[in-house]
């Protein structure tokens, strides 16, 4: 066998060798994704991103209106959408109606804040939290920090406490999501009662009903 016969035996045999080992390496990398339920496609990007926002999303729980079943009230964004202020339809009204959860959890928080008055905020679970402003009585008339609560359970009534209210006699209610400690008011989400969405800045609806039945 000459020299160059040699050299060309060698250098294909060093081909081969490489395309094994990269065929290897491919088989590995597609194991890994197959096993942990991805797959081989590239790395993900921003869609990603939006697809578990939409999973969080579906997770968050049906809430109901804070009030009484069958009432009308008015929702209005105002300024600090995603936060909503409610009163009773007409704005006849609003002051010492009782105040529900609309949704069961468990009171994490209850207290007297400079400009929210006193406060409420109750964790539903899977990270979604809500916080009721502006309450008549104290904090801790109703419910007590640790206590759980039902949809319907009373936790206060609507008033004008604290130096953001105004003096005008309204619920201040906030929908929040954190998974990792109490969520503040940067943690707000839009606000969802029945289904709906409430959001939107300077917003009004002048009739909701509620569901929190």
């Amino acid at each position: 066998m000459t020299k160059t016969m040699v050299t060309a035996a060698t250098t294909a045999t060093a081909a081969r060798r490489r395309t094994t080992v990269a065929l290897a390496a491919t088989a590995v990398a597609l194991s890994f994704g197959l096993a942990s339920g991805g797959s081989a496609a590239a790395a993900p990007t921003s869609t990603s991103a939006s697809t578990s926002a939409d999973v969080v999303a579906a997770a968050k729980p049906k809430f109901q209106m804070p009030f009484k079943c069958n009432t009308h009230w008015r929702i209005d964004t105002w300024g600090h959408n995603p936060a909503i202020d409610l009163v009773v339809k007409g704005n006849t009204g609003s002051s010492g109606k009782p105040v529900y959860p609309g949704y069961k959890g468990k009171v994490v928080k209850a207290y007297k804040d400079s400009g929210a008055g006193n406060m409420i905020i109750i964790n539903h679970g899977s990270g979604w939290y809500t916080a009721y402003y502006h309450l008549k009585d104290s904090a801790t008339k109703y419910v007590k920090v640790g206590q759980t609560v039902a949809a319907k359970k009373q936790i206060g009534r609507v008033g004008a406490t604290g130096k953001n209210s105004g003096n005008h006699a309204h619920l201040h209610y906030e929908q929040r999501y954190r998974t990792n400690g109490i969520p503040t008011e940067k943690h707000r989400k839009p606000v969802h009662l029945n289904g709906k969405s409430y959001t939107g800045q300077g917003k009004t609806w002048k009739d909701v009903v509620s569901k929190n039945c």
